[in-house]
C-alpha cells in the first residue's frame, strides 16, 4: 500500500511553515512515504479537481484530512493511522 501525504499551501500562509517543517523531518527520516505538495495559488485547478479545499493549509494524509491551525497531536494521530494501514 501507497503511503500518501498530500499538502495544500499558498505562499505567504504563516501557518504552511510549521507543516513544511514537519513534513521536512519526515522525509528525513520516513523513505516509504509519498509526500505531494501543491501550492494553492499556482495550482489552483489541478487541486479543485482533485480536492475539497475548505481552508489553507490542508494536509491529508491517508484518509485524514487536516485543515487550518493544525495542531502537532493531531498530525501525528494521523501519521500513525497512515502507518497502521501497512
Amino acid at each position: 500500500m501507497v503511503k500518501e501525504i498530500v499538502f495544500i499551501s499558498a505562499p505567504l500562509c504563516p501557518k504552511c511553515i510549521r507543516i513544511k517543517r514537519w513534513l521536512k523531518e519526515l522525509e528525513e527520516t520516513q523513505s516509504d512515504i509519498t509526500i505531494k505538495r501543491y501550492n494553492m495559488v499556482f495550482d489552483f485547478r489541478e487541486i479543485r479537481e482533485k480536492y475539497t479545499i475548505k481552508t489553507i493549509p490542508t494536509l491529508i494524509v491517508g484518509d485524514v484530512i487536516l485543515g487550518g491551525w493544525i495542531n502537532e497531536e493531531e498530525y501525528k494521530e494521523a501519521l500513525k493511522n497512515l502507518e497502521r494501514k501497512t
